[in-house]
């Protein structure tokens, strides 16, 4: 499997940005004849239901009207907000609220204080094929609800644990600011929701969570759905290299511990990281599972749900011993 660097799009890993610089050139070309003249009706057709997610920070994200007053977006756009702002192409500004999530698939369900000016259509039960042209619109590059175009590349994409699993991964030259946008196909239906960039050894990649055989979950995040990832509440955790371990006078192996996040499941558990003075914890196991980097830990937590309980083996100086922990959304969000 080819090597992966990835980033969440908007405001979580904006390094990712730098991928987008190396993309090549043929990634914003229409495709031509009938395919391009297709996109670019579905664009002049579509791009009015589309909007920019403003907070109070400034602009987030993008969004679109799925419904009268109803609207769509990643997760991370609007994460640890309750009320959003959208901003139309019609120039209008919309109060909206956040009415359901879904972390793990990174979807927000919103509901606006007013009507978009049209909805999008949602896709096809089927899934698109490998090679077939697509468009998405967005507000990537400060550039507002610009058109994008590229081709379906693989389904089931799973480049990342830190990201949702089975994306579709594309060549949609996406940036920052796109997330949360809608993937088009050339009969203007919605495929997906723009959520992830990288770069892989056979170019740039743009991914988008499908909402094809998805009805179920949009029917629980209309009514209110709110589905976290499960998180251990720890910042900075890193694997415990030969050499880290030097530095500290450790063993190798496992992970050390960072920062413990007050009231999160780690804090309740009564792990110790380098707040505590000393030399943090190192988590060895989760459910027996060997943990050698942040990646497997993350991995491995995440095979879980919120409120499940995981038995992590843990070192603290020469001693080696179970602690129990309850899985909880990340503390604060």
């Amino acid at each position: 499997m080819a090597r992966l660097r990835l980033g969440l799009l908007g405001l979580l890993l904006l390094a990712a940005f730098l991928a987008w610089r190396a993309a090549p050139e043929v990634f914003w070309t229409l495709p031509a004849g009938a395919e391009g003249e297709a996109l670019e009706r579905v664009y002049r057709e579509a791009h009015p239901a589309v909007f920019r997610v403003e907070v109070a920070e400034g602009p987030r994200g993008t969004g679109f009207f799925v419904g009268k007053d109803e609207a769509l977006t990643a997760y991370h756009v609007v994460a640890g907000k309750r009320e959003v702002v959208l901003y139309t192409a019609a120039g209008t500004r919309l109060k909206a609220r956040v009415v359901g999530f879904s972390e793990p698939r990174d979807l927000a369900y919103l509901k606006a204080e007013g009507e978009g000016p049209r909805a999008l259509p949602l896709g096809p039960l089927t899934p698109p094929r490998p090679g077939e042209a697509v468009l998405h619109i967005g507000n990537g590059r400060g550039e507002f609800l610009a058109p994008r175009y590229g081709r379906v590349l693989r389904l089931e994409a799973s480049p990342s644990p830190f990201l949702p699993q089975g994306l579709v991964e594309t060549s949609l030259p996406l940036a920052p600011g796109d997330s949360g946008g809608p993937v088009l196909n050339r009969e203007g239906r919605v495929l997906g929701v723009a959520v992830a960039i990288g770069a892989t050894e056979e170019g740039f990649r743009g991914y988008f969570t499908p909402l094809f055989g998805w009805e179920r979950t949009l029917e629980a995040l209309r009514a209110g759905l709110e589905e976290s990832w499960p998180y251990l509440g720890l910042r900075g955790p890193r694997g415990l290299t030969p050499e880290l371990a030097r530095e500290l006078g450790l063993p190798p192996g496992g992970v050390l511990v960072g920062e413990v996040v007050p009231g999160g499941a780690a804090h309740r558990a009564g792990l110790r990281g380098v707040e505590s003075g000393g030399v943090p914890d190192v988590i060895l196991e989760v459910n027996g599972v060997p943990v050698n980097a942040f990646e497997d830990l993350l991995r491995e937590v995440r095979r879980y749900r919120v409120g499940d309980r995981v038995r992590l083996t843990v070192r603290r100086g020469g001693q080696v011993f179970p602690v129990e922990v309850v899985l909880a959304p990340f503390p604060g969000r």
